[in-house]
């Protein structure tokens, strides 16, 4: 067996038009397609349930061409779950970003929660990062970080 590391990363969202903004317009990821998906046997099988009815968005991060997958589901209709961290099964995306205090305030502005403002991420006495965790418009987990290039002492 022969295993690649991830080709996409897929979330199931409430509303694609809620979640683009916050994917494309805040975090700068590129939308390549947003399209339905009905009456396809293969995703029904794939899936598990019968008559799927899907809305999809394929999005792209401009410079290391990750894919991020979001579902909205028609049939059968999205439901929500707990998505906090403790839950076994909850999932998170993390990107690296430059500028981090600046897209805080952004996604502050923009209505968005966050856990936190950013915070100084340490290992062995050192400040290595910083990094804060914003929820996306359904509360699903977006680790946002700097990392330092020089390290400072604490």
């Amino acid at each position: 067996m022969s295993l690649k590391a991830c080709h996409h990363h897929g979330f199931t969202v409430s509303s694609l038009e809620r979640s683009l903004p916050f994917y494309r317009d805040l975090l700068g990821l590129e939308v390549l397609r947003v399209s339905e998906r009905r009456n396809l046997p293969s995703y029904d099988r794939m899936i598990g349930y019968d008559d799927i009815a899907l809305n999809v968005a394929l999005l792209r991060h401009p410079v290391n061409e990750f894919l991020l997958e979001l579902f909205e589901y028609v049939n059968p209709p999205g439901q929500v779950r707990p998505l906090a961290n403790p839950f076994v099964g909850s999932s998170h995306l993390a990107f690296e970003v430059e500028g981090i205090d600046a897209l805080y305030e952004a996604l502050i502005a923009a209505g968005y929660s966050t856990t936190s403002p950013p915070v100084d991420v340490e290992r062995g006495g050192f400040v290595v990062a910083r990094a804060f965790y914003a929820l996306d418009p359904d509360g699903i987990t977006v680790e946002l970080f700097e990392e330092y290039e020089d390290l400072v002492r604490r």
